[in-house]
């Protein structure tokens, strides 16, 4: 919510296997990968939270090869965890043993932001291994737009104090409300979560200039949409049926301040004008998805929940197929009073329950 400045943690770097000539590249046709990246001839970049890629094989171990000084991955095996990869400088290369010679998959997920810095993964690595086809991707898209509370900002967190370093290492995207409904739905996603960002209001006022709205069709954040190959409404294979939208934390958690352009009637009426006018691009961008609107109660004046929830009912009038959610009864005790892994969990059944008012949305 408050955090736009991102830190370089410059960590011990873990401790690189010697090559063998047994080691292959899998090929590019082996890797799946999920959410907004950028295949380049040197590898994948990345700066959304959530990214992540994933190969199939039979062998003795797989490796991913990163440089990324910035950002935590997770490395899975056959969907359980099996090694965090700390930021470091300079390309790594990191193996994990196979327990036998049967098909694994393995994935390495992006579990911060870096929308300042792109991370490079170059690849997955396999020793005396063969790559296998990945099982068709899901049908089912879901696609999530929000602030740092999408993102998984300190999620880890059990203090709600907390150091610039220590919001990047307790930030944890597969553990997000995001990921928690993608598993459910058995749906590809996109977590594009921005900390910071409201629809046309950021943190406290905060780089008046842009919004949320600003970096949306970036494929990376750190590039301008007209960047070659940077526009992500072009990607053709993303037609989600769900769209999620979770902004407004960062309009209304701070009271409009005297050098601001808006007064606080404005902040709510451009709010919902931008509100709607998102909806409509995205209706026409993705063949009329369902929406899911997001709210919660913010100290002391209560602005966001009414606006959103009328949002949703003139949206509903309209024939979009929308619901609403209000997060409720949360802890807010992750970082800088964020939603801890508890609240996500909580937070993805109240979204669930509002989904399924929807009706059959994954058919269409």
């Amino acid at each position: 919510m408050m955090n736009t400045k991102w830190l370089a943690v410059l960590l011990p770097a873990i401790t690189i296997l010697s090559a063998q000539a047994a080691d292959t590249s899998a090929p590019r046709w082996a890797v799946q990968a999920e959410g907004r990246q950028v295949y380049r001839a040197d590898g994948w970049q990345a700066t959304w939270p959530g990214v992540n890629w994933s190969v199939r094989f039979a062998g003795k171990a797989v490796a991913v090869r990163l440089n990324d000084s910035v950002n935590y991955y997770a490395l899975e095996l056959d969907g359980t965890a099996a090694q965090t990869i700390p930021p470091a400088a300079g390309e790594r290369t990191i193996w994990l043993s196979a327990p036998d010679a049967k098909p694994h998959t393995a994935r390495l997920f992006k579990l911060t932001q870096s929308p300042d810095q792109a991370g490079l993964f170059r690849g997955f690595l396999l020793r005396d291994a063969r790559p296998l086809a990945l099982p068709p991707r899901p049908r089912r898209q879901i696609e999530f737009i929000g602030d740092s509370w999408t993102v998984a900002y300190g999620n880890l967190s059990a203090a709600r104090e907390c150091t610039e370093q220590q919001i990047v290492e307790r930030s944890d995207a597969s553990r997000s409300f995001a990921a928690y409904l993608g598993k459910l739905y058995s749906a590809q996603i996109q977590n594009n979560g921005m900390s910071g960002m409201g629809m046309v209001r950021n943190w406290g006022g905060n780089m008046p200039q842009v919004d949320y709205r600003s970096y949306h069709a970036r494929l990376l954040q750190n590039l301008p949409e007209t960047a070659p190959g940077n526009n992500a409404y072009r990607r053709y294979d993303w037609r989600p049926q769900l769209v999620v939208i979770g902004l407004g934390v960062n309009d209304f958690g701070t009271a409009v301040g005297p050098g601001e352009p808006r007064s606080q009637q404005q902040l709510a009426d451009d709010y919902a004008k931008a509100y709607h006018a998102l909806i409509a691009q995205l209706k026409r961008r993705y063949d009329n998805p369902a929406f899911l609107l997001a709210a919660t109660y913010l100290w002391p004046d209560d602005r966001m929940r009414p606006l959103v929830s009328r949002i949703a009912d003139e949206e509903r009038k309209q024939g979009t197929t929308v619901a609403y959610v209000d997060w409720q009864n949360i802890e807010l005790t992750g970082c800088n009073w964020h939603p801890n892994l508890a609240d996500h969990a909580k937070m993805a059944a109240q979204m669930n329950s509002a989904i399924r008012t929807l009706g059959n949305i994954w058919d269409k």
